[in-house]
């Protein structure tokens, strides 16, 4: 279990692995608005508390997700930073020209908050959903564009390759690291200029090897003659259970709470 990567499926029986694809994915959509359109610090807590506690139950080690989380460290404190400084309102810290406001503070703070829920909640349903669960429920709910001539076959195949690659590419980039820092690339300099060109380092070869490795699987599906036809079968073998319904509606409660609140 510590080897566990960013995106990696974790094998498990928990009731968070057995719901039905469709089900976390219409729970992931639902946190996705609740969040985005609710500004209420205290939900926004709440709703943390409440993935924290599937994580937990979902049996996957906080210690892996605390790992993943250190990838978007930069993010965080650079939203954090700008909300804090750019949002006009009562200063509290004077930096030069800049000023730190007490709204500021307050917007970042839950800017960051959301950030880390929707980080949580895509890597909870990673984890948790096979790439072909996922990929099937998604083509389900995504079924009836087809008759407005979506091709929802193509984009279901996308993205479930896309979930597939993100451990290889997280991988990939571990090896760059770990190669670039032996030829003298320094990832943990003071100097912020000089750690942007370190992951440059890794990120125009990790760009290739993905472009290479894109054409290299298009020969291979276009070799065999795939066509992006339903998979009949593959959404046929999806089914509710009532755990599943009552899921949905606790969280359709959340949210129409989130819009009130909002």
């Amino acid at each position: 279990m510590n080897d566990i990567k960013l995106g990696q499926y974790v094998h498990g029986y928990s009731l968070i692995h057995l719901l039905d694809p469709r089900t976390k994915i219409i729970c992931c959509t639902f946190i996705v608005i609740s969040i985005l359109s609710n500004h209420n610090f205290w939900y926004l807590l709440a709703y943390l508390g409440l993935i924290l506690a599937a994580i937990k139950y979902s049996g996957i080690p906080y210690k892996s997700i605390w790992r993943s989380m250190r990838g978007i460290r930069y993010l965080l404190l650079i939203t954090f930073l700008f909300q804090a400084v750019l949002t006009p309102g009562e200063g509290l810290i004077q930096l030069g020209a800049l000023s730190v406001t007490r709204e500021g503070l307050s917007i970042g703070l839950i800017n960051l908050l959301r950030l880390v829920i929707l980080f949580l909640g895509s890597i909870l349903l990673l984890m948790t959903t096979t790439p072909m669960k996922l990929s099937a429920g998604l083509e389900y709910l995504l079924l009836p564009l087809n008759k407005i001539k979506i091709p929802v076959q193509h984009f279901t195949t996308i993205i479930s390759i896309s979930f597939r690659f993100i451990p290889t590419l997280v991988e990939e980039s571990i090896i760059i690291k770990d190669a670039q820092r032996s030829r003298g690339a320094s990832f943990d300099s003071p100097k912020i200029f000089s750690n942007i060109k370190s992951y440059l380092a890794i990120l125009i070869p990790l760009l290739a090897s993905s472009m290479l490795r894109a054409e290299e699987l298009a020969e291979a599906m276009d070799s065999r003659c795939y066509g992006g036809n339903p998979n009949q079968y593959r959404m046929q073998s999806l089914k509710y259970r009532r755990v599943d319904i009552y899921l949905i509606i606790f969280m359709t409660m959340v949210l129409f709470m989130g819009l009130f609140l909002g």
